[in-house]
């Protein structure tokens, strides 16, 4: 149940006082409460900037100037429209203080530049200290950092990344600090919001204390320009991964908008359109210059402090060592080489694919977190929740592969260990409940197959707030124009006999659409709750890992939606992936530890489905998967009983059949309140096949494939196919007695 506008506030600016201020809170919640109140103004947010000149008429100026569109007018003119907006107003002192910064930067560039050529002239675009001398375009660029085309109030977002982009398409970030008194203080990519949620008719301003200006440099050289990471930086470009982690559009010539795929028939009709861009995105894991340089951060008592001596670490973990006593390996010094032990220990670093470390209601966070899609106080029956449908009882995790072939990485934040504290390398104690983290182990590490990795396990990922409190990290940029960069706590290597062994020794759940980055880095994957579309269509090769065998393929994602007892249709993360026409595609599986798995395919039953027939590596895998409500009784999906022991001998029954019930993990809502603690396994729907048994080898790529085989002429309007997420379960743990897989 929802709680009421005022008590949720309540709760929310308690819990953000706890974490940022550690605990001594009651006395403070009336001043954060206090604080975090509307100011209505009645009047729109041009007119409240302009009726404000000792604060906003330089901003004010910047807004008239910035040009959008021909027709369109100014910023200024769109900001006296009845629409929904979110304004980070910048004070005059800040505008000042920003146009002063970007000329001496630019002057002093250009005054080395006039002693050595060598020098590059830093183009700002502002190459004059005064107000009326900025061009038109530059203006347009402050004033689109400063947009969202939706009104959201500091509360609704919490912690975390806006859930719209500004019109710029940059995140913003909110976070938390404290004032010297010790109260919370609301920051925006790191600047203080000196007056929030100002309420206006079309929209709510953030006044700020200084101007948004996120790097348009790309994530290896926004790295580089800062000097708490020499070393990372030097490992980046000696190995090549700076070239690499340059990329941003993938088709220059690419243009989504206005395109739109065929229509879905079975569904509602629309013509869904293609994802607005098709860029690349990174996220960047680093080690501080101090972190490497500190002898009690790994099993080998190694102070790092120069590129050899981290090539050498490297090669104790990836690397042949041919002569210990004299730091001989192969490869040596042959940094581009995807064999040298430094290219791997990078490439460890390096995602696919632009993570944020949480997006309030919106995409591309690490874990799906505060996702819904209708706002507060609204009823839907078709919500979806992710603090209600994935409640914080069981862990939220993912995994995603990196820039070292055949290698993934483990997302976690592990809600269920309540009790677990660690200390920061700043020295502040936490608990990892709270945290994301890097390759969470099993058991909290005391299954570590190699002792020495109980110093790369459980890596804590740092947001922005926490990385700005380390000393000469004060003015951190996370944010580069393709990707993020996230400092850690320990240092991150890859261990396959670790992996195998502890920490994917484990039943692995990939929502199907977390395996296409490209879905993640253009922000079609958990659209935000102000989306027009319930679908978008994937075009054909628009992602590297999905192929389509025929031209009758229509793939379409399906936003998170319902996950109602009542509906049927649950779906983990609440999205699906749905397909028309006479289809052929594949998709490669994840990379994984060497050894056999069992592979699952969870989906859900409709009469608008059809007939799959499955195939691994293009060899047919059973019989075909009839996806009809007609065929619920031969998959024996049964009723829960109050009896354990019933239960275990039906499920063991489905899995006869080759089927398993849903997981227990996923709750239901049930907005008629009539069936309580009801999870996906209770939905009649929803269930996984088991494809079968396989042996998967390092070094080699698998690929399932679904071929439409419903009986039928081309234009079968009820042969849909349906897809919500994959697993992958090592052997080990389903020959357990001691330990049988859970329900969840």
């Amino acid at each position: 149940m929802k709680k009421s506008f005022g008590a949720k506030m309540k709760v929310w600016a308690l819990s953000a006082l706890t974490i940022v201020a550690g605990g001594t809170f009651t006395s403070c919640s009336d001043e954060i409460a206090e604080s975090n109140r509307f100011t209505f103004t009645g009047e729109l947010i041009s007119n409240h900037l302009k009726n404000n000149p000792d604060k906003y008429s330089n901003f004010c100026k910047i807004l008239d100037q910035a040009k959008i569109g021909k027709k369109a007018g100014s910023m200024l003119t769109t900001l006296s429209t009845y629409g929904s907006y979110t304004c980070f107003a910048p004070t005059n002192e800040a505008i000042e203080k920003y146009i002063n910064e970007k000329y001496n930067e630019y002057l002093e560039s250009k005054e080395l530049n006039a002693i050595d050529p060598t020098v590059k002239i830093v183009n700002t675009g502002i190459t004059s200290p005064y107000l009326e001398d900025l061009s038109d375009s530059m203006a347009t660029v402050i004033a689109k950092n400063h947009i969202l085309e939706q009104g959201l109030t500091t509360i609704e977002v919490g912690n975390g990344a806006f859930p719209k982009k500004t019109m710029n398409r940059r995140s913003v970030m909110l976070g938390w600090t404290t004032d010297s008194l010790g109260f919370p203080v609301a920051t925006v990519d790191g600047i203080e919001i000196a007056e929030q949620n100002i309420e206006t008719e079309n929209g709510y301003i953030h006044c700020i204390k200084g101007a948004l200006s996120p790097s348009d440099q790309p994530t290896s050289a926004l790295l580089a320009s800062q000097p708490a990471f020499t070393l990372f930086s030097e490992a980046l470009t000696k190995t090549g991964f700076d070239e690499y982690l340059t990329k941003y559009e993938i088709d220059p010539d690419y243009d989504g908008l206005g395109k739109y795929g065929p229509p879905f028939k079975t569904q509602n009709n629309q013509e869904p359109p293609y994802p607005e861009t098709y860029n690349q995105g990174f996220t960047l894991f680093v080690e501080t210059d101090e972190l490497l340089a500190d002898p009690n951060k790994n099993a080998m008592g190694l102070s790092i402090q120069s590129i050899d001596d981290l090539e050498w670490f490297a090669a104790n973990w990836y690397g042949n060592i041919t002569n210990k006593e004299k730091q001989e390996f192969d490869y040596k010094g042959d940094y581009t080489n995807p064999n040298n032990p430094l290219y791997k220990f990078v490439a460890y670093h390096i995602l696919d694919r632009k993570l944020l470390y949480k997006s309030s209601k919106g995409p591309g966070g690490f874990l799906m977190e505060d996702y819904q899609t209708v706002k507060e106080g609204e009823i839907d029956k078709d919500k979806f929740d992710s603090e209600e449908n994935m409640p914080t009882s069981y862990d939220r995790y993912d995994y995603f592969e990196t820039a070292l072939p055949y290698t993934s990485i483990k997302i976690t934040k592990p809600f269920s260990n309540q009790t677990t504290q660690y200390t920061s390398y700043s020295g502040e104690t936490g608990y990892l409940k709270d945290e994301i983290i890097v390759n969470y182990a099993q058991e909290m590490g005391t299954r570590c197959v190699t002792p020495a990795m109980n110093y790369h396990i459980n890596v804590v990922i740092e947001d922005e707030t926490t990385t700005r409190s380390r000393t000469g990290l004060e003015n951190f940029q996370q944010q580069a124009v393709n990707g993020m960069i996230y400092t850690i706590d320990k240092i991150l290597v890859y261990n396959e006999t670790e992996m195998a062994g502890n920490i994917l020794d484990e039943r692995m759940r990939w929502d199907v659409f977390s395996l296409f980055s490209e879905l993640t880095n253009n922000d079609v994957r958990w659209m935000p709750e102000d989306a027009k579309y319930t679908l978008v269509y994937i075009p054909e090769n628009y992602c590297n890992r999905l192929r389509h065998r025929n031209t009758d393929t229509n793939i379409y994602y399906l936003r998170p939606h319902n996950a109602t007892y009542n509906r049927g249709y649950a779906n983990y993360q609440g999205d699906e992936m749905l397909v028309t026409g006479k289809y052929d595609f594949e998709y490669r599986i994840p990379y994984v530890p060497a050894g056999t798995y069992e592979l699952r395919f969870g989906f859900s039953c409709s009469d608008a489905r059809g007939v799959a027939q499955f195939y691994f590596n293009d060899k047919i895998c059973g019989i075909p998967l009839d996806m009809r409500d007609s065929n619920l009784d031969f998959m024996g999906w049964f009723e829960e009983s109050e009896s354990e022991d019933d239960n275990r001998k039906n499920d063991k029954a489905m899995r006869n059949r080759g089927f398993m019930k849903a997981p227990a993990s996923i709750w239901l809502g049930d907005f008629d309140k009539k069936k309580p603690d009801l999870s996906m396994r209770h939905a009649d729907r929803a269930f996984r096949r088991i494809i079968g048994t396989y042996e998967l080898e390092y070094g080699k790529d698998y690929w399932l494939r679904f071929k439409d085989v419903t009986e039928g002429g081309t234009d079968l309007k009820q042969n849909e196919f349906n897809q919500d997420y994959l697993e992958i379960v090592p052997v080990g743990i389903l020959n357990n007695p001691a330990k049988p897989e859970d329900i969840y």
